[in-house]
């Protein structure tokens, strides 16, 4: 499992670099444009994922990390916002190589946003965190589609085809 979730990080990592490809070729003002998505822009949707991103980190190293709303602007900056992005998917990448295999059965409790004790599989708690992320940049390649700009083939069998496997 292990491997599993450690190649499906590593395959985040290069789609979140091919996206931010496509993300910088657009105008400014089309990456804050509310383009009708749930967090409104690309920017909005990419500012998401980091506030997700260090709310499950925190947990699973036993942090607490409430922010303001799940919209909240945690960067501004453009540049620093991909930084921290990918910076984000590295420590998951460490955090998944130190994790103990024999534990990613066992039950992760933790508190919800509202305070409410509730509990996952570690292994479905990494899962999620994953799928998040394929489904805003889902989002995010729809939107630049329809600003006109390119949208990255970043389909996992293209990672696969990619690394050579």
């Amino acid at each position: 499992m292990k491997d599993f979730f450690l190649r499906n990080n590593e395959y985040h990592l290069w789609a979140t670099n091919l996206l931010f490809q496509s993300i910088n070729s657009l105008p400014n003002d089309d990456y804050k444009k509310d383009m009708g998505l749930f967090f409104k822009s690309i920017h909005g949707t990419l500012n998401h994922l980091l506030v997700v991103e260090k709310v499950w980190y925190s947990r699973l190293i036993g942090e607490t990390y409430i922010p303001n709303s799940l919209g909240e602007e945690l960067e501004s900056n453009k540049e620093l916002l991909q930084e921290k992005l990918i910076q984000s998917i590295v420590i998951w990448n460490e955090w998944i190589k130190n994790f103990d295999s024999s534990r990613w059965q066992d039950t992760f409790r933790y508190k919800t946003m509202r305070g409410f004790e509730a509990e996952l599989l570690y292994c479905d708690v990494v899962q999620h965190n994953m799928n998040h992320r394929t489904h805003h940049r889902g989002q995010i390649t729809a939107a630049i589609t329809a600003l006109g700009g390119t949208s990255p083939e970043i389909d996992y069998v293209y990672y696969l085809q990619s690394i050579g496997k």
